[in-house]
Parts: C-alpha cells; sequence; structure tokens
C-alpha cells in the first residue's frame, strides 16, 4: 500500500522536470531513457493512435497495427464507509494485432486499480490497495492455433511489474522504467516498459509523448508480432488510472 499524491502535485513535478531535463530542446522531443546498448540491436518503431488517444482508434508502429478495437467504458464506484470510502475502477479494452504474413494474436484485457480515502476533501488521504484486488492489467493473448497466454502487470509504489507469458515456453518479466534520455531525473510515472530475460531485453515500449516500440532484431517473425501485441496492450494502459 502506498500513499498516492495528487495529481496537480504530480504535474507540477513533471513540469519542472521537463524544464529542468530539456532546457535546450521542447517537451515534444521527450524520450524514454532505454537500457544500455539496447538501442544498437532493435529497432524503433514511431506509434500512431497512443497519444493522442481517441475512443476505439486503432494503435499502429512499424509493420503491426492493433485492429478492431473494443474499447469499453471506464466504470468507477464509490462505497462510503464511516471514516473512510473504497473507490474501484475498471477498464476493458479487447484487439487483434496483425502483420502481413503472419498470424494474427487476439488480445483481450481487463485494467482495474483501487483506493481507499479517508478525511475531508481538503485533507484526503488516499491509499492504494490495488495490490489486495490482483494486477492492474490482466491481458490474455491468442495467437492462432495457440493457447492464450497472460500478460499481468502489478502497481508496486510508483513503480510497476508483471509478466509476460510466450507460446514458446518464455515467460518473460516486464517492468516500468522512470527515466527521461539525456536527463539523470527521474519521473514518477513510468516512461516506458521494459520486457526482457533476465539481462536480455526484449522490447521497450516507451510511452512519453506519441510513444515508441523498440523490438529486439534477434527476434524471429513470429517472436515479433507476439511481443508486439504485448507492447500495445502496454501503450493501452493508463497508469493513473482511478487515481
Amino acid at each position: 500500500m502506498t500513499q498516492a499524491f495528487p495529481r496537480s502535485v504530480r504535474a507540477l513535478v513533471a513540469l519542472g522536470l521537463c524544464a529542468a531535463a530539456l532546457a535546450t530542446t521542447s517537451c515534444s522531443t521527450l524520450q524514454a531513457a532505454l537500457p544500455e546498448g539496447f538501442a544498437t540491436r532493435a529497432t524503433a518503431y514511431p506509434v500512431s493512435g497512443h497519444s493522442p488517444r481517441r475512443f476505439n482508434e486503432p494503435v499502429r508502429f512499424g509493420p503491426y497495427s492493433a485492429l478492431q478495437m473494443r474499447e469499453g467504458d471506464t466504470f468507477s464506484w464509490t462505497l462510503p464507509f464511516a471514516v473512510a470510502d473504497l473507490k474501484r475502477t475498471t477498464k476493458p479494452v479487447a484487439f487483434t494485432l496483425v502483420a502481413r504474413g503472419e498470424a494474427p494474436v487476439e488480445v483481450q484485457c481487463l485494467a482495474r486499480a483501487s483506493w481507499v480515502g479517508i478525511g475531508s476533501a481538503s485533507r484526503r488521504l488516499e491509499v492504494d490497495v490495488g495490490a489486495l484486488d490482483g494486477p492492474m492489467l490482466d491481458c490474455g493473448l491468442r495467437m492462432d492455433g495457440e493457447s492464450p497466454q497472460r500478460l499481468q502487470l502489478g502497481r508496486m509504489g510508483h513503480r510497476m511489474s508483471g509478466t509476460l507469458e510466450a507460446p514458446w515456453g518464455a515467460r518473460y518479466a516486464v517492468e516500468s522504467l522512470h527515466g527521461y534520455a539525456g536527463s539523470r531525473w527521474p519521473a514518477g510515472t513510468p516512461t516506458a516498459y521494459r520486457v526482457g530475460l533476465g539481462d536480455d531485453t526484449v522490447a521497450v515500449v516507451d510511452v512519453v509523448n506519441a510513444g515508441r516500440v523498440h523490438l529486439a532484431d534477434g527476434l524471429d517473425a513470429g517472436q515479433r508480432v507476439y511481443v508486439a501485441a504485448a507492447a500495445a496492450s502496454l501503450l493501452l494502459l493508463d497508469p493513473e488510472l482511478g487515481e
């Protein structure tokens, strides 16, 4: 459980970090920092459809497209108690990731967040209890002819971590990154998500500005389309869901 800072405070901090990190450039050029050496052995694809985000718009990067997008409405409810209240927010999404000449990957995801609020509006403390409610992001991914596999991501303080299961038997670690390229200042919310096995990074999903997806050159075509489907799922996740 972690205390949540008001969104207005986080916005001011982010603005200050942007100004400090980019004294000579524009915030619109800001990108996530990549693991050391990864850029030289990966292909980077600019993203469309991530930010700005329009309801049910496809997400595309390089040869990969998340089509047949079916986003459900964000649903929230609050249950008041004598000295506190419980808030829960959920958002479903489903799509099919396609690339020419490759088997499609069907994806269904549910994002959820739970908070306990204590105190009045002027002096309010909110505590993230999402860890007691399961992973924040829970997805099923199915390649044509294969059994469904899972992508799960949970929040641990300001960081996020989880796993991606693959049809070829691999179980990748997924973790949030919080750095900006060219800056030593960290970010409170994720700037990217790393997918890897130990020290071997296979993908980085940059969620800063319009976004970029970096896929390791060592992946074969089938692995790349599957990891691209996981990348699209991470692009669609709002890490501040329910706040």
